[in-house]
């Protein structure tokens, strides 16, 4: 690495700022691998700003709500910087999701554009209600306007509102997409904070899987630019073959990978990562949900020189607490997601909102923390004003509960929502599937509680009925598992039913599809 990354500039405040300053410090260095496409950075912000230009010309100003549904490639992330350059809040959207479900989130976020391309235009129109006007932009874009966008939800006032910048769309318990509403420093922070401790610099080669819809992708796009770096995109194609990611990692020399566990998971067991590692990989990190110990060592001694960090934090807060993975550690050595990033505040409280110095619920104050989120066009504000040591603050409460170690660390508990009540004993599912998780053979797991009709009819105990659904090796037998968790968990942990898979559903972001585990019909392997 060979230069500093950039903190400030004229963009300083300002996601699309990071673009333009490292055009003006490396114009010639590439900024974006996309297949047969490399753009370095004069090209990039110059497509950027005269796609900012064109967006202007048709009416978007500070504050539009513009929603990108491209697919994940090059021509994305110049919609994405082009959209927040002209000042609009930028929403990156699946361009493979149902159109219906697009349409929902246009009315629940209020957007007023949607940008398309030729090969995503037909599901736009189909996305979006009768009368909005098509117009044609630079470089194969095309924006659909809502002929009278003053008409829909209107947000707060602008003094009321922080600046917005991003959104990021999730669904909560209905199912509902909900959006996030990031503002740019909430982005520009960890972004900045993340290339300055991973030491980005712009030899560094970023590659990027997560789709744009994902936060994880807030680092590839905007940590890579703050460095000057270049990204690397994953071809939508190869993803699907593990070996196939191994070999990409290698042949394109990434130094930098953030990813979910699930994937690392499959690149050691399915992609043969040990007999071929990727041999510039110096920063491996990762967030979403737990790492398999037995996995996250072996990793360690595949990989002995490069960098672990297990990052963490809701898309609310984006991440707001690390820990780079000590050397020399071993799967029977606690977990712990570290402590707060430089200049965000992480504190537990209790259930009537007091401070409490061992064990609570984790509440993040600070420049990560969501300016709202926008539901049915208009801005809702969840967090709550909490008494940490220097005083009230604006907070988000994360629903994650952990324990505070000894020299300070956080180890996670699990989730309010994940925790159930069985023969008037508590139990956090992900409790059970880290001892499952410890086994020999077991590659991934996820326990998942029907606490329905289903369950009571299934006479399991006050009528929560547990199923451990679990991969592994070909040898692994239901029940030789049954028999070891027998030996760890107490009698009213234990599943029901252990179903053995040969893979488990994943969602769109790549991690356990708890919901699909929890309505698919599975035939039992065991039952208990």
């Amino acid at each position: 690495m060979s230069d500093t990354p950039a903190t400030g500039g004229a963009g300083a405040g300002r996601l699309d700022g990071l673009l333009a300053d490292a055009a003006r410090r490396h114009p010639a260095r590439t900024a974006v691998v996309d297949g047969d496409t490399v753009l370095g950075y004069a090209r990039l912000d110059a497509l950027v700003t005269e796609t900012a230009d064109a967006l202007r010309r048709h009416g978007v100003t500070d504050g539009t709500r513009v929603g990108v549904r491209l697919h994940r490639g090059h021509q994305a992330i110049v919609a994405i910087y082009g959209a927040l350059r002209a000042g609009a809040v930028v929403a990156p959207l699946d361009a493979e999701e149902p159109p219906a479900r697009t349409a929902r989130i246009l009315r629940g976020g209020g957007l007023t554009r949607l940008l398309a391309a030729p090969d995503t235009l037909a599901r736009a129109r189909e996305s979006v209600p009768d009368g909005w006007q098509e117009a044609e932009l630079p470089h194969g874009l095309v924006c659909l306007s809502s002929p009278h966008p003053a008409d829909g939800p209107q947000p707060p006032s602008a003094a009321a509102r922080p600046a917005g910048g991003y959104v990021l769309f999730t669904s909560g318990s209905t199912g509902w997409p909900k959006g996030v509403l990031l503002s740019h420093e909430n982005v520009l922070h960890f972004a900045r904070w993340a290339a300055r401790e991973f030491a980005l610099g712009p030899d560094d080669r970023i590659g990027a899987q997560a789709a744009f819809t994902f936060d994880l992708s807030t680092f590839d796009l905007f940590s890579t630019a703050a460095a000057g770096a270049s990204v690397h995109l994953l071809p939508t194609a190869v993803r699907a073959f593990p070996r196939s990611v191994v070999d990409w990692l290698d042949s394109e020399r990434i130094t930098a990978l953030y990813a979910v566990p699930t994937l690392y998971q499959m690149l050691m067991h399915r992609g043969n990562l040990a007999a071929a590692p990727p041999r510039a990989l110096r920063v491996a990190a990762y967030a979403g949900e737990p790492f398999p110990p037995a996995v996250l060592e072996k990793y360690l001694t595949v990989l002995p020189d490069t960098a672990f960090y297990n990052l963490y934090g809701p898309t609310e807060t984006n991440v707001c607490t690390y820990e780079r993975v000590p050397p020399g550690w071993r799967a029977s050595d606690p977990q712990t997601i570290g402590a707060a990033i430089d200049g965000v505040t992480v504190d537990l409280f209790d259930d009537d909102g007091r401070r409490s110095g061992s064990e609570g619920e984790i509440c993040v104050a600070g420049p990560t923390v969501l300016g709202g989120y926008l539901v049915d066009g208009r801005l809702h504000d969840p967090a709550t004003e909490l008494r940490f040591a220097d005083g009230p603050r604006r907070a988000y409460r994360t629903g994650d509960l952990a324990r505070r170690t000894p020299d300070g660390r956080l180890r996670l508990l699990g989730r309010r929502d994940h925790q159930i009540k069985r023969d008037g004993h508590r139990i956090d599912l992900l409790d059970v599937e880290s001892t499952l998780a410890e086994l020999p053979g077991v590659e991934t797991c996820c326990v998942v509680a029907d606490t329905g009709p289903q369950g009571a009819q299934d006479g399991a105990p006050d009528g929560v009925r547990l199923t451990a659904h679990v991969t592994g090796d070909a040898g692994l037998d239901a029940d030789t598992l049954v028999a070891a968790l027998s030996e760890r968990l107490p009698r009213f942990m234990l599943p029901d039913e252990v179903v053995l898979a040969d893979s488990l559903p994943t969602t769109r972001h790549g991690k356990v599809d708890r919901k699909k585990l929890l309505v698919t019909t599975h035939t039992p392997e065991v039952t208990r």
